[in-house]
């Protein structure tokens, strides 16, 4: 939203600067140097954000595959761990990933704010509102990071079980649903406080990085107000 508003309003200011007199605008490299950060943000952000994304789809396709599995339902089971095959893997790619993608966002946070420099008293704050939400969503997604990495080991390890007993389950291992049930809750037994204490501490730093960036999320809408003039 942000950068599609200020690369628009630099656009424009380009091409009537250009036509209008051979003289720049000063206000030219400055909206132009803004556009470019704004839109760095914009492109840095976007992609610091699939970090958690990945992480939550992952988790919730091993939840999901879980939860079947203790019902001891084998389609639905089946089903669930499709998912598990296409959504677990990419979980160790964004964890890996996710540092550095931080930093990049925090350079395009610095740019910003020098950016914003030249800038009306309330444009200018409103691009440092900005700003400081963004690193403090930074933190929060880093933080989630480390709490995921801390927390997947559980995960993988259900991932293995739950294979392990649908593998079985397809197998004719087990003559009912409620006997399939029984020995998914007996394999999984050893496993499970681990897990439930995984999945609380992934929900509760999920819970603080939503809230950080629903916070960034209201700061570009203000800015977007703010810097409306641009246009």
């Amino acid at each position: 939203m942000l950068a599609v508003l200020l690369l628009a309003g630099c656009a424009d200011q380009a091409t009537t600067l250009d036509s209008a007199s051979p003289q720049p605008d000063p206000s030219g490299p400055t909206l132009s140097r803004l556009g470019e950060a704004v839109a760095g943000v914009d492109s840095t952000r976007t992609q610091l954000l699939t970090a958690p994304a990945a992480v939550i789809t992952g988790a919730t396709a091993l939840d999901t595959a879980d939860a079947a599995s203790a019902e001891g339902a084998r389609a639905a089971a089946r089903g669930a761990r499709n998912a598990v095959r296409s959504a677990v893997p990419a979980v160790t790619a964004a964890l890996e990933a996710l540092p550095q993608q931080s930093a990049t966002y925090q350079r395009a946070l610095a740019a910003l704010s020098e950016a914003a420099a030249p800038l009306e008293p309330a444009q200018k704050a409103a691009l440092e509102d900005v700003v400081a939400a963004g690193k403090a969503e930074a933190n929060a997604i880093e933080a989630f990071g480390l709490t995921a990495r801390d927390a997947w080991p559980a995960y993988s390890a259900l991932d293995k079980a739950g294979a392990l007993w649908l593998e079985r389950a397809t197998a004719g291992w087990y003559r009912t649903e409620s006997e399939a049930a029984d020995a998914y809750t007996v394999l999984l037994r050893p496993q499970r406080a681990a897990l439930d204490r995984a999945r609380a501490a992934l929900r509760a730093a999920d819970a603080e990085r939503r809230a950080a960036t629903d916070r960034q999320r209201q700061a570009l809408i203000a800015a977007d107000a703010a810097l409306a003039p641009l246009r």
